[in-house]
């Protein structure tokens, strides 16, 4: 695929850093990470809880409170050139782009829906200023509900009246009504049952392609990576271990790490035990030096133990982060 980058992640770094009753603590939860998202792709981020993927992507989307801070780097989009993240950005030009540009589909239904407001009120509130008169609005609106499987009586719910998949629906139709350039998905899917999570997952694809965006989608299920995503990037205590398209990571994964996250994945008439990986993600505020996942790494050497590896591309799109993968511990 070589269409250009909508977004182009360099070298980001965030921490949150607090400092009460004369103590400092600096913990680095987004370290030195790059990657780009192709127009029109999905690209998928997974990593065990704890990983650092939710605030690497509330870094991206300039959704920084303290502690948080952003340290370095830049997260740029296509549709902001002159910005070098959104974090950076002023107030009025976040405004012009969010949700006409730029959605962000939040973790569980329940934080983006108001419950004292019906949900046709909070379609206006999202997105009234962007489509334009009240009439259209209201046809669009109902149109769009189509497209998510959901009837235009939804819209005189309140949203406890509404099930999980509903809801979940409902706040996809909120991030896609605008027709974004970018959507951020962060766990979309946790909550629902697998028959509904096939079903959502199913009708996100159908509306990425009709629209063309480009979609960051974020969970710690392999499962939903190998069905929807495009490419993968894969997360370890912070720090970005392997990069590949999809279908290569599932096939030929390089990283220890990753290795275990897909040997995790039950299979179908497969009865052998699963070996869980020894350990603990480590606390970042008390990093291990080197590479962070040596503590647990059964491939683990020396050099793992005090040098951090550097992302390398060992074949075309697949970038790995392992000395013992990429010959440096020779």
């Amino acid at each position: 695929m070589s269409a250009a980058p909508i977004l182009q992640v360099r070298n980001l770094r965030a921490a949150f850093r607090t400092h009460h009753f004369g103590v400092r603590r600096d913990v680095p939860a987004v370290d030195d990470i790059s990657f780009d998202v192709r127009a029109n792709e999905i690209y998928g981020l997974a990593g065990e809880s704890s990983s650092g993927k939710t605030t690497l992507i509330k870094t991206i989307a300039g959704v920084i409170k303290p502690p948080l801070e952003l340290v370095g780097g830049s997260a740029r989009f296509a549709f902001l050139p002159d910005c070098e993240s959104l974090a950076q950005a002023s107030p009025a030009a976040v405004a012009a782009i969010r949700w006409s540009k730029l959605a962000y589909i939040m973790q569980g239904s329940m934080n983006v829906l108001n419950p004292v407001r019906r949900i046709g009120k909070t379609f206006e509130d999202f997105a009234l200023r962007h489509i334009g008169s009240a009439g259209d609005f209201q046809q669009r609106v109902e149109a769009h509900l189509q497209r998510v499987r959901l009837e235009p009586s939804v819209l005189r719910s309140y949203p406890h009246e509404l099930s999980g998949g509903m809801r979940q629906r409902v706040t996809i139709a909120l991030a896609t009504i605008c027709a974004p350039d970018f959507i951020i998905a962060d766990e979309p899917t946790t909550a629902l049952d697998v028959i509904v999570q096939k079903d959502v997952l199913a009708m996100m694809r159908d509306i990425q392609g009709a629209m063309g965006a480009s979609i960051l989608f974020v969970t710690h299920d392999m499962g939903v990576h190998a069905a929807l995503t495009d490419r993968l990037g894969i997360m370890y205590a912070g720090r970005l271990v392997e990069e590949a398209p999809t279908d290569v990571i599932f096939r030929g994964a390089l990283h220890p790490y990753t290795r275990h996250l897909i040997a995790s994945l039950p299979r179908i008439g497969d009865r052998s035990e699963r070996k869980s990986l020894t350990g603990v993600p480590p606390n970042l505020a008390n990093a291990p030096p080197g590479c962070r996942f040596h503590p647990r790494c059964p491939l683990a050497v020396d050099i793992c133990r005090v040098q951090a590896p550097a992302m390398t591309e060992l074949a075309t799109q697949h970038r790995v982060a392992c000395h013992v993968v990429t010959g440096e511990a020779a």
